[in-house]
């Protein structure tokens, strides 16, 4: 019998050991586990061609590359005093000769009060909902649980993870430390990895975040926990990248500019260190290789809107202002953990912000709320009417004054703060227009500002730009009580960019 099986395998090109052929032959074993056996330990001689090429290519020389310190995308500083118009009159109580007569008044200018800075609104309140749970396999041998943004996850390691790398870093450690983690049975994780993605609609960026959790649950240190994540990347498809001074760093190209991250670039292709588990901060020279594995060469891609959404407890917030005489509360939803899971992310280009849509019942709150408000007006007054809604639901602080640092904020992140600025107004209310009412929407990116400007079906008097052709009358949902047409006074006859988001 051992022979017979000996032949066998040999046949198929696989040499088995003495220990695996008495595995093999072990009648207590049920045929899954024999074949489970089997199968690992031929899996421990075994490396497909492209991991011994790379493995070759690694114990080469690497190559010395300076790193540069993350750009800030707009270094001018924001306005801490917000213009104020006077108030917008009710459109019912009072028709379009109005803001006609008001645009023409001299315009004061307001100190708005700066509360505390928090990161907390003030006036939510959780609910506690059950943690959603991905579908997922029955799991043999260890695994790791893991809270992925309240989504509760289980996923198989092997003994040869949690001590991925412990060595002092050089070419041929790091080439060492691959071949072990390819020589061991590391298929089930990723499939695993793989069909998680799948099921959570997981986007490059939070597939990225899914493995750095995965590492840091398995691994026992730092350059483990580095060395493992780059490994399940590059299975994964993407082109992660290894660098090394007196530790491992992890990089990444992107399909967009990323501000505020450490990058180097070779071969005309920037890498960044992204935050995947906090910042990561590199001075000087690292060591990297130039030949990529054959199989990773996928880009983390950004341009593309999110459809990941976090689960479990649920935060409540409401937004109050005044309509004419009537004070308007309207009630937001949204889960806690997206908020978290947003923060996450690096600071991307000002067109990646009012394209992410908010979570399906929080944007069918919205549209419930809001959208009663908008019927029966024009387009100039239903846009009034969401200028009034942003600039007044809402306190203004820069970001320095709330997080210390510049942090453009998502649709969803501007409804949860407790303050925001001008380019998360701007966001929002092109988010509300483009939803709402269908109207094309540009952002206009100032020095130091962004407002907004919306193309109207039809004429509609004040302050415009022409971009490709087409008139968008401009909207600053940060100017308070600013009208369609109007420009906050301080950026009047300025040209902006044109950003064209919707």
């Amino acid at each position: 019998m051992k022979h017979l099986i000996r032949c066998t395998l040999i046949a198929s090109g696989v040499v088995a050991s003495a220990a695996t052929l008495s595995v093999v032959a072990n009648p207590g074993m049920s045929d899954y586990e024999r074949w489970r056996a089997t199968t690992q330990q031929e899996f421990q001689s075994y490396l497909d061609e492209n991991d011994k090429a790379f493995i070759g290519f690694l114990k080469q020389r690497w190559e010395p590359v300076d790193t540069e310190s993350g750009e800030e995308e707009d270094q001018a500083p924001k306005p801490t005093n917000i213009p104020k118009a006077p108030p917008i009159y009710s459109p019912v109580d009072a028709p379009e000769e109005k803001p006609k007569d008001i645009a023409t008044e001299p315009t004061p200018v307001v100190s708005v009060p700066v509360p505390t800075p928090t990161r907390e609104p003030d006036n939510t309140t959780p609910e506690q909902t059950p943690v959603k749970v991905a579908p997922q396999p029955q799991i043999k041998g260890p695994a790791a649980s893991i809270n992925f943004y309240g989504h509760a996850l289980r996923l198989p390691y092997n003994k040869a993870m949690p001590r991925a790398f412990s060595s002092r870093p050089s070419s041929d450690a790091i080439a060492s430390a691959w071949e072990a983690l390819a020589r061991s049975d590391f298929k089930p994780a990723l499939e695993q990895l793989s069909a998680t993605k799948t099921s959570l609609s997981l986007s490059d960026w939070a597939t990225a975040r899914l493995v750095s959790d995965y590492s840091e649950a398995v691994a026992r240190n730092a350059d483990s926990r580095i060395m493992l994540s780059w490994f399940m990347l590059v299975k994964l498809g993407y082109d992660a990248r290894l660098a090394y001074n007196d530790r491992l760093y992890l990089l990444m190209p992107a399909d967009d500019d990323v501000y505020g991250v450490t990058y180097f670039t070779l071969s005309g292709e920037r890498y960044y260190a992204l935050p995947l588990n906090g910042d990561v901060r590199i001075a000087g020279k690292v060591y990297t290789y130039g030949k990529q594995h054959e199989t990773a060469s996928r880009a983390v891609a950004f341009k593309v809107p999110e459809r990941f959404n976090g689960a479990g407890d649920i935060r409540k917030r409401t937004l109050s202002y005044q309509e004419g005489e009537e004070t308007v509360n309207v009630v937001v939803s949204y889960p806690a953990e997206q908020i978290r899971y947003l923060d996450s992310m690096p600071q991307l280009n000002l067109p990646r912000y009012p394209i992410l849509d908010l979570p399906a019942a929080t944007r069918a709150e919205l549209t419930r709320q809001l959208k009663p408000l908008l019927q029966g007006h024009s387009e100039e007054v239903a846009v009034n009417r969401l200028l009034n809604f942003v600039q007044n639901a809402f306190e203004y602080q820069t970001d320095e004054q709330q997080f210390n640092t510049e942090n453009y904020l998502f649709p969803l992140e501007t409804l949860h703060y407790a303050a925001s600025d001008c380019e998360d107004r701007a966001a929002l209310f092109s988010l509300l227009v483009h939803d709402l009412l269908g109207l094309p929407v540009v952002l206009l990116d100032y020095p130091g500002h962004v407002a907004a400007a919306v193309e109207f079906t039809g004429q509609v008097k004040g302050d415009a730009v022409v971009y490709n052709g087409r008139q968008y009358t401009v909207t600053d949902p940060t100017y308070i009580n600013a009208r369609a047409g109007m420009t906050m006074p301080q950026f009047a006859g300025q040209s902006p960019d044109v950003v064209e988001v919707f």
